[in-house]
């Protein structure tokens, strides 16, 4: 029996016209469905503009012959031949053995009968009933639109491949690239634990995917070695991110992800309700943050390194959770893992999501750096060789006392390395750039005194004085001032941006940063404060502090100025450097991170307190 894919159509219209209406008929009611109204315009569904035109274009032209194949027909549209442009190329797949079986679908193998020399020969095909959809946990729209998205070329190797889609009138099926290990689930199974080298290249990977989503717009949600397939095994290991089923757009300055999606052992702990003790108050508590994906490969590294179930039921998180049960980190087979290493994971599996790193920062752990390639290998290796060696001229790296608030000329944000040839300068460049590019800024992150600021439009400095007793004194008035250089600079930035300018401060050789305040005020150049240590200041400015916390520099030390110069980082500037809203964002989210540690730390310390004084009580 042949069931012909949706709107296929007469054979025999091929012209410009009548492809274009095809094309449009060929679309399955989710993606294209229109309403005419009165007037004769019409509206386009909310699914229809959610999707690119990307999902619109990987669209197969389908007839069904199953269970025995599928027929697919393509038209060359960009050829200048009016006979190539209208001739189909057709091509026929067998379907062949199940290699796949979920819980939103199944995968089968398939064979070309024809293929071309430009296109795979096997190739794997997921199905998924349009009928599941009503599942809040999934949604084959989301499948489909986050598959097709990650795989363009600039997401490789990170994503398994989508060579395109087709339906009919129950289920979606998509076509992907075939990668003959299967997942790292079932591939590992009988394998000793892994090295933490071989962890280590597996995590990077994903981290690497991980923030490709993040940076844009998606949560994964459901990450586990089941949804990881291998492309190349030991000592290689290339891994790539699959089954997209209950990702989730997230929405810049909160992600607004409510429902309890992924899977037991990999949910992080807010996605089961389980929320920090401080939580109760805060509106945004219930929401849960792009983290969750920290979380999930926190789990999955630990599970390759000790070869067991790190959170097999929910009674094991929660003991975790609450500060019952320490992380196992105890290996039965291998060495015992590295303090490194443990740091690592430790980090990761956070149980508070806001003191969970980004992608970008869990990319600049130390632990990470043994599994970059050798420099000739991969562009990317050569900006982690270069990163560390772009610094700013003079003796800015060295904090060592001698850059003042008064005596320091300004600087541009510039470096430059020894290592590397002007040949390969506009390559190293854009591998820098990705390092830290588009740190995402989710607000939930964030303590809520850091959440009203308008990232977009807020300008940032970091501002370094010569002493501890010029920051207190500021505290008590609620005023600064520095040299007549950064005082003409932080102005400018006050006036520029419509009266949004947020200050970091530091003392040198501290090693600290010391606070955050925000600018209340224009330059007041005829009043000068008599309370500073030295007499040498003109001009006085108000300010609001938004926190005293000191937090070191090691928590802070990859964070650059501006995303675009890595090497030049934001703890070694001159006083009166401008930083970059992504830069920014991610001080204040480790600042908010140590808050939240401290007040965890308060709260659980009064709490044991409490529960001393009932138990002498009891004793009583």
């Amino acid at each position: 029996m042949i069931v012909r894919g949706l709107g296929c159509g007469d054979t025999d219209e091929f012209s410009p016209s009548a492809w274009n209406r095809r094309q449009r008929r060929l679309l399955p009611t989710f993606l294209l469905k229109t309403t005419v109204r009165g007037s004769g315009t019409k509206t386009k569904t909310d699914m229809e503009e959610d999707l690119s035109v990307l999902v619109q274009n990987a669209l197969l032209e389908t007839e069904f012959h199953l269970p025995e194949y599928v027929l697919h027909r393509r038209y060359d549209h960009t050829s200048e031949s009016l006979e190539a442009r209208t001739s189909p190329i057709e091509e026929i797949w067998d379907v062949k053995e199940k290699i796949g079986q979920g819980g939103y679908g199944s995968v089968h193998k398939q064979e070309c009968r024809n293929p071309r020399p430009t296109s795979p020969a096997v190739r794997a095909v997921k199905q998924m009933t349009k009928a599941q959809s009503e599942d809040p946990q999934w949604s084959y729209r989301a499948e489909l639109l986050a598959m097709i998205k990650f795989s363009q070329p600039e997401f490789d190797p990170h994503f398994v491949r989508t060579f395109g889609w087709f339906d009919d009138a129950a289920s979606v099926y998509i076509a992907m690239e075939y990668l003959p290990h299967g997942d790292l689930y079932h591939h590992t199974q009988n394998m000793p634990p892994f090295s933490e080298l071989e962890a280590c290249k597996v995590v990077r990977q994903l981290i690497q995917g991980v923030q490709y989503m993040h940076d844009n717009g998606f949560a994964h949600r459901d990450l586990k070695p089941h949804n990881i397939l291998i492309a190349s095994t030991a000592p290689s290991w290339q891994v790539k991110i699959a089954d997209f089923g209950i990702s989730k757009r997230a929405v810049q300055g909160g992600t607004q992800l409510r429902t309890m999606n992924g899977t037991m052992g990999y949910q992080a702990p807010e996605v089961l309700g389980l929320l920090p003790d401080d939580s109760a108050a805060d509106s945004q508590a219930m929401q849960y943050t792009v983290s969750v994906d920290i979380w999930a490969v926190g789990v999955i590294a630990l599970e390759l390194l000790v070869k067991r179930r790190i959170f097999p039921r929910m009674g094991d998180l929660g003991a975790f959770f609450y500060g019952r049960r320490p992380l196992d980190l105890s290996r039965k087979e291998g060495e015992e893992l590295t303090l490194e290493c443990c740091t690592f994971v430790k980090s990761l599996l956070e149980p508070d999501s806001a003191l969970r790193p980004t992608a970008a920062a869990v990319l600049a752990h130390p632990w990470l750096k043994q599994a970059v390639p050798e420099p000739e290998d991969t562009e990317m290796a050569d900006a982690e060789e270069v990163s560390d060696s772009l610094q700013p001229p003079g003796p800015v790296g060295d904090d060592t006392g001698t850059l003042t608030r008064s005596s320091t000329p300004g600087t541009g944000a510039s470096g430059k390395s020894k290592k590397h040839t002007k040949g390969a300068k506009g390559t190293i460049t854009k591998a820098l750039e990705r390092k830290f590019q588009s740190l995402y800024l989710d607000s939930i992150l964030l303590v809520p005194k850091f959440r009203t600021l308008a990232f977009d439009t807020t300008r940032y400095y970091v501002l370094r004085s010569d002493n501890a007793t010029d920051i207190e004194t500021s505290a008590a008035h609620s005023t600064w001032t520095s040299s007549e250089r950064v005082n003409k600079i932080i102005n400018k930035g006050y006036l520029e941006s419509g009266g949004r300018v947020v200050l970091f401060f530091s003392v040198i050789l501290s090693r600290k940063l010391c606070g955050i305040a925000q600018m209340t005020s224009v330059l007041d150049w005829e009043s000068t404060d008599p309370h500073w240590v030295e007499d040498v200041w003109r001009g006085r400015f108000s300010l609001t502090w938004l926190t005293h916390t000191e937090i070191s520099f090691d928590l802070v030390k990859h964070v650059p100025v501006k995303e675009s110069t890595p090497g030049f980082r934001a703890i070694a500037c001159y006083d009166g450097t401008e930083i970059s809203p992504g830069s920014a964002f991610e001080i204040l989210r480790v600042y908010s991170a140590e808050e939240r540690r401290q007040m965890l730390l308060r709260l659980r310390s009064e709490r044991d307190g409490e529960e001393e004084e009932e138990d002498e009580d009891m004793e009583l």
